[in-house]
């Protein structure tokens, strides 16, 4: 691909490659030939992506490629079992074969939903993604993991499942509301917490123009998704350890959606918040100063993603949900924590008392 780059995401079935660049869709096709043997594609958007889903199936069908289409409602409450069920009869009703490839083209909410019936359906179809938001991009897009939600916890269904390829037109962003794209950021931001300084430092002098977007941003984009890609092509089904770093701020932020029903914040702004409380944390244990939490705390404040929570929720209500996250062992929370900027670690030994407080000042007060 002339106009784009590619990173390979090394994974136990082999490698496959992420594409960055500016006006790419219909690279589609150099994607599609990466599998032998395609004849139909089954593409999964929601209301959102549609006019990129279109888009594509004009582009296929043109290559003599048959394409059937399903749109989903666009909402984290759309990523369930029942929504997952629907699917499975569109795709039975269609005589869909494992040879068959199924393409998620939309955020995260249809990238994980169409991972999860790719990996399920038929006992696995070919998978590729199309990611449309800033934050699937840079996250949900990359390593492989595909879940659902059920009622008392987010993504509590699934597997790792990998995908052929991962095909990102920054160009999809420009339609982007400006909610979602700033959103988007705190995923981009916490890869430079845990893993790059330097590219930390590049947001705190650059932040103005950063949050315009446009092309400027690609090589931004493409750095953050290298920062996973290294991280995940190494620990490709966190059984060491490694991955678990890529949570930092996702405890705090899974239990307040779920505890808000998925329609208070979106995925990134509950990341934010996350992540404070997370350095809050990491300031009891004595591991990082208060000067590195206002760095952090400036940061997400310049890029526009909140730092507190803004409504009344009950606190202990809210560290229950966290005892059944999926990174919870025999009991106890694996936090992920901050030593330094561009440095985090895993401590499965912080008190309820400091998580509380910790919690505590998150809470909004005028």
């Amino acid at each position: 691909m002339d106009n784009s780059n590619k990173i390979n995401i090394l994974t136990s079935s082999g490698k496959y490659p992420v594409f960055v660049g500016w006006d790419i869709l219909d690279k589609i096709l150099d994607c599609v030939k990466i599998i032998k043997g395609v004849n139909t594609i089954f593409i999964i958007s929601d209301q959102g992506s549609f006019q990129y889903a279109m888009k594509l199936k004009n582009i296929l069908e043109k290559h003599a490629i048959l394409v059937e289409l399903y749109s989903i409602d666009s909402g984290e409450e759309n990523k369930n079992l029942e929504t997952v069920i629907k699917i499975y009869n569109w795709l039975s009703k269609l005589k869909a074969e494992r040879r068959n490839l199924l393409i998620g083209v939309g955020g995260g909410v249809v990238g994980d939903l169409s991972g999860f019936i790719a990996a399920t359906y038929l006992r696995g179809l070919y998978f590729g993604l199309v990611p449309t938001t800033l934050l699937a991009m840079v996250d949900s897009s990359i390593g492989g993991k595909v879940a659902v939600d059920l009622e008392n916890g987010k993504n509590l269904v699934g597997a790792f499942y990998q995908p052929k390829f991962v095909l990102n037109d920054i160009e999809t962003l420009d339609t982007l509301p400006k909610r979602e794209f700033i959103s988007g950021w705190a995923e981009v931001i916490k890869h430079a917490l845990i893993f790059d300084l330097t590219l930390f430092e590049h947001f705190e002098k650059n932040y103005k123009n950063i949050k315009k977007g446009n092309k400027n941003t690609i090589e931004l984009i493409r750095r953050s998704i290298e920062l996973k890609a290294n991280c995940v092509s190494g620990d490709e089904k966190e059984t060491k350890g490694h991955r678990i770093l890529l949570n930092y701020g996702h405890t705090i932020a899974h239990a307040l959606e779920s505890l808000t029903g998925y329609s208070k914040y979106l995925h990134g702004e509950a990341v934010s918040i996350g992540m404070m409380g997370a350095a809050y944390i990491s300031e009891s244990l004595g591991l990082i100063s208060s000067e590195v939490v206002n760095r952090q705390k400036l940061l997400l404040g310049n890029f526009g993603l909140p730092i507190k929570i803004l409504e009344k929720i009950n606190i202990n209500l809210l560290l229950d949900i966290m005892q059944s996250d999926k990174k919870t062992v025999d009991n106890s929370i694996n936090w992920v924590v901050l030593n330094n900027i561009g440095s985090a670690s895993i401590s499965n030994s912080v008190s309820r008392e400091i998580v509380l407080l910790s919690l505590d000042k998150l809470i909004y007060t005028n």
